[in-house]
């Protein structure tokens, strides 16, 4: 299999949010699902929510592989062109 630059990054990216990352509270989690639901790149296939920009999941509960469950850094967390819709809403 070959391996993109960009695949390797994203693999890098949710190694470390797994690894090192902070979890956010329940609160949060709920409000970033709420703005998520509404974003136009985010793709809901069989009541999953999946980023269409970086891939990742987005769900309301604490699973291991949840984008919305880690706090942001430089490199993890809403990937909206835009910027950040979290960041926006104080999240």
């Amino acid at each position: 299999m070959f391996v993109t630059k960009d695949l390797f990054r994203k693999t890098i990216s949710l190694a470390r949010a797994l690894i090192c990352g902070e979890h956010v509270n329940e609160e949060r989690v709920k409000k970033r699902i709420e703005i998520c639901s509404t974003c136009q790149h985010v793709e809901e296939v069989d009541n999953l929510m999946r980023c269409g920009i970086c891939g990742c999941r987005v769900r309301g509960d604490r699973s291991l592989i949840n984008l919305a469950l880690y706090e942001e850094t430089g490199e993890y967390g809403c990937k909206h062109p835009a910027g950040s819709r979290w960041k926006a809403e104080g999240v």
